[in-house]
């Protein structure tokens, strides 16, 4: 049994039109318990968005099958990376966007749409399946929060698939990043600028000492290095004495991760020393990397479906992190999987209905062939 292009194409507009910025998800979710009602599927919600000042937790939906298979799940995330307000989606040739005044929010109900597109034709099929789990996390877009909350003794699923990677249906993510947060406190002496400057250590000095110092940006295939924020100083005629610095460290290889950890607190410890000033850096890991092959079984079943429509897998990196990073951490090995979206987090963001009905029939594809 086939996906309903029409059907679909109804079920995206839908969603887009539900409002749901992160920490703000519960009238989509409050949809979503209803729509998955009708679907056969057991829901609960959890408190995970207690934990991170959000009004919403993670949906856990179970869509029974054939016991004797292996269970997986299905995940996307609800909430989207600001609000979408006033939102006119435009239809035209083909291609689904906005006015330009709003985000799409594609990133990520086209994951979502799949989903209940999938469950839709299950219901009315004798395709044979496993148990199912359907998970809909909240607070994605700020750090992941809803996963990472989301108890894993709540969990039967062997293997995961998170639908959330923008670009072509055919792009697997097989590896991603680990990330270490970091601050860099700075305190120098305050001076008068224009009246005797030389008896400061100004924090902002040392700062761009620092900065200077560090490697940033694309650092080989598999690390990178950004500083994002920088805040500090009071007036022009005052040698600033505070400074903060802001930035984050990813790699996919956990060695040269801790390895550039390490790198970032020697440069402060040696900027200390040379300027005399007081300088603090603290690193807070905001999740764990992974990285699969073609022999692990999830990528094996996610190659085969994406064959099973007519294209050919391309097994890829990614250089942010999602879903899948921490589902991974929890023991479940989960791919993220191509939804079609272009230019999301934009006003630009869009995608094509056909990337809208192929990554429905993926997922269809994926659920009629668990084998045991």
């Amino acid at each position: 049994m086939e996906v309903n292009q029409e059907r679909i194409v109804e079920q995206f507009l839908e969603l887009v039109k539900i409002n749901s910025p992160s920490r703000n998800e519960r009238e989509l979710a409050d949809y979503l318990k209803r729509k998955l009602g009708t679907l056969s599927v057991t829901v609960e919600e959890d408190n995970a968005g207690d934990k991170f000042d959000g009004n919403t937790g993670n949906l856990i939906g179970r869509y029974p099958g054939d016991d004797s298979l292996p269970t997986i799940f299905l995940a996307a995330h609800m909430d989207i990376v600001r609000s979408a307000e006033g939102i006119k989606p435009v239809v035209e040739e083909g291609i689904i966007k906005t006015d330009g005044t709003t985000i799409l929010g594609g990133d990520d109900k086209a994951g979502i749409t799949a989903v209940l597109e999938t469950l839709k034709v299950l219901q009315k099929s004798e395709i044979n399946h496993g148990n199912i789990e359907i998970i809909f996390t909240s607070g994605e877009e700020i750090g992941l929060f809803g996963s990472m909350y989301l108890d894993r003794e709540e969990l039967e699923a062997e293997v995961g698939f998170v639908l959330d990677s923008g670009g072509p249906i055919d792009k697997i993510i097989v590896s991603a990043p680990a990330e270490q947060d970091f601050d860099i406190e700075i305190k120098g002496r305050a001076a008068h600028a224009g009246v005797e400057p030389e008896k400061g250590i100004s924090a902002i000095e040392v700062g761009c000492d620092i900065i200077t110092e560090l490697r940033l940006g694309r650092i080989d295939e598999e690390t990178t290095a950004n500083i994002g924020v920088i805040e500090g100083g009071e007036a022009t005629n005052i040698v600033a004495d505070r400074l903060t610095i802001k930035g984050e460290a990813r790699s996919i290889d956990e060695d040269k991760l801790t390895e550039l950890v390490n790198e970032i607190k020697g440069v402060c410890q040696q900027k200390e020393e040379e300027w005399q000033a007081e300088v603090n850096v603290e690193f807070k890991k905001a999740y764990s990397g992974f990285n699969l092959t073609e022999e692990d079984e999830v990528v094996k079943m996610a190659m085969q479906a994406v064959k099973e429509i007519g294209l050919t897998p391309k097994l890829r990196p990614r250089g942010g992190g999602s879903d899948a990073n921490i589902f991974n951490d929890k023991g479940i090995p989960t791919v993220n999987l191509g939804v079609g979206v272009k230019n999301d987090h934009t006003t630009e963001e869009k995608v094509a209905i056909e990337d809208l009905v192929n990554c429905a029939r993926l997922v269809l594809a994926i659920v009629s062939n668990v084998r045991k």
